[in-house]
């Protein structure tokens, strides 16, 4: 099983879901060029060139497939192309919190969750260099709830020039990324489970309700109370999370219909 981790994301934002799933399977999280402790990638920053670099990465470190892909927020956008790119390699899917490549278009979530992202980071180099993000980041710190490992983590790593920096050409890479992502027209009959925010907006919870037809093997699991980062932060939800990505590892293995 391989985590992808959502826009600024580590690979120690998983801790939870990482520990709950591994009592069943192998599970590997990993930090995408330019993040967390990973070296800067080249151009673009789109969903097919994070994809081939996590091929490579897979194919070097002799992880061998099928894998069970699990993307949350926009790694939920390099899940979906990576399933797309490599379908033989890919067994199952879970999305959790996914962006859904008609995000930016559809009705009321579209510039609210693009526009002012990209206006914000429109020089994201010179504010790191500055130390605005660092200052922002000790304003915001890493979520309470994480273990002190990974809080630590976070507030190291996030405020870099070399995070911020990659975060802010894979949003301006978001055009490219999401006509990529609608390459993938279905999974057939992979299991698929969709994992939503209970506080979501019903536009958005729409858009997971269609993720969730990219495969005739899906179940979409609304977690009640769940914010779109609590879903991995806070122990509880985590655990929910957790059992429906455990629920794909199993389905696969026995080669049967995901329980409904």
């Amino acid at each position: 099983m391989v985590l992808d981790a959502g826009s600024g994301g580590m690979s120690a934002d998983w801790v939870w879901v990482q520990r709950e799933v591994s009592d069943t399977t192998r599970v590997c999280a990993y930090d995408r060029a330019g993040m967390g402790w990973s070296e800067m990638g080249p151009e673009p920053r789109d969903a097919k060139q994070i994809s081939s670099e996590l091929h490579a990465l897979l194919t070097k470190a002799g992880i061998e497939g099928p894998y069970v892909l699990v993307g949350h927020s926009f790694g939920g956008l390099y899940t979906q192309t990576y399933a797309a790119q490599y379908p033989d390699e890919v067994a199952g899917v879970s999305l959790v919190e996914s962006s859904h490549p008609e995000q930016f278009t559809y009705q009321g979530v579209a510039q609210d969750s693009y526009e002012p992202q990209k206006q914000i980071f429109a020089v994201p180099s010179l504010l790191a260099r500055l130390g605005v993000v660092r200052l922002l980041s000790k304003l915001i710190p890493a979520p309470p709830e994480l273990p002190q490992q990974q809080r630590a983590q976070i507030d190291a790593l996030s405020p870099s020039t070399r995070q911020v920096s990659t975060y802010a050409l894979e949003l301006r890479a978001t055009p490219q990324t999401t006509t990529q992502t609608r390459s993938l027209r279905s999974l057939g009959d992979k299991p698929l489970t969709v994992v939503s925010a209970g506080t979501q907006e019903p536009e958005w919870l729409e858009l997971q309700d269609d993720l969730a037809t990219l495969s005739s093997n899906s179940m979409h699991r609304v977690v009640e109370g769940a914010t779109h980062t609590s879903v991995l932060y806070d122990r509880s939800q985590a655990q929910a999370t957790s059992a429906a990505i455990v629920e794909v590892v199993q389905a696969v293995r026995k080669d049967q219909p995901l329980a409904q």
